[in-house]
């Protein structure tokens, strides 16, 4: 059955590849931005069903957001939260207003789009949440404990979040990235860094965002209905150690 669906960060990267990959099993998707241009491009020429501009860190967006992608689909089946900020710096150097705005991106935006989109998902007994977290919340990371700690929140929200919906017919899940070669890894990353980082890799390799988007596609379909509650490492092998 086909799925209407809402992801945020999806003009580009994880995003984009799972916006992409949903839309081509004939999913309704909305695609998230912030860059209006971009985003309209963006949606015209993968043949979104909508688009919506907007800043995450502006106080109301959450409704907003969500107001209007109720407005063009009529409800939501699947949240996908993917939009995420990224800072690489040691705890004493991270400036305060970082702070605020990592924990708000990475983590209070998801939390008020499943309050939002859960009442109706319970109406209607059906509904998927996808929390996109990352390796360095599963296994922690240094010199990014802000952004570890946020995304170590969203696998604590994702099971609890289960627990509280699952005799509704509701799951919900969180994906934990290892390093995938996005814009976000390489504006945010020097390139002796990036190899630092790869080097660490048992399969020395990036992961594909294509990859992320399959085990998306999954976790939605009726075939993943026992699947929740759970924190999934796509990460070739770095959780091991």
């Amino acid at each position: 059955m086909k799925k209407k669906v809402l992801i945020t960060g999806s003009s580009r990267g994880i995003g984009l590849a799972i916006a992409k990959k949903l839309l081509e099993d004939g999913h309704q998707v909305i695609i998230t931005g912030r860059n209006y241009e971009k985003l309209s491009k963006t949606a015209i020429e993968i043949n979104a069903s909508g688009y919506i501009a907007g800043d995450l860190l502006e106080e109301g967006f959450s409704q907003e957001l969500y107001s209007s992608a109720v407005g063009i689909l009529g409800n939501i089946d699947v949240l996908v939260n993917n939009a995420g900020l990224y800072k690489w710096s040691k705890i004493e150097e991270v400036p305060l207003e970082n702070i605020e705005q990592i924990l708000k991106v990475n983590l209070q935006f998801p939390y008020e789009l499943c309050r939002l989109v859960v009442p109706e998902m319970k109406k209607q007994r059906w509904g998927r949440i996808v929390n996109m977290g990352s390796i360095s919340g599963a296994v922690g990371e240094a010199n990014a404990s802000l952004y570890s700690a946020t995304k170590a929140g969203l696998i604590g929200l994702s099971k609890s979040l289960a627990l509280e919906l699952a005799e509704f017919g509701i799951t919900v899940n969180v994906i934990n990235p290892g390093w995938v070669k996005t814009d976000l890894a390489e504006t945010s990353l020097t390139t002796e860094q990036l190899n630092e980082q790869l080097e660490m890799v048992p399969q020395r390799r990036w992961i594909n965002p294509d990859e992320i988007a399959e085990l998306v596609k999954y976790l939605i379909s009726d075939s993943a209905y026992g699947i929740t509650g759970q924190s999934l490492n796509l990460c070739c092998g770095l959780s091991l150690g």
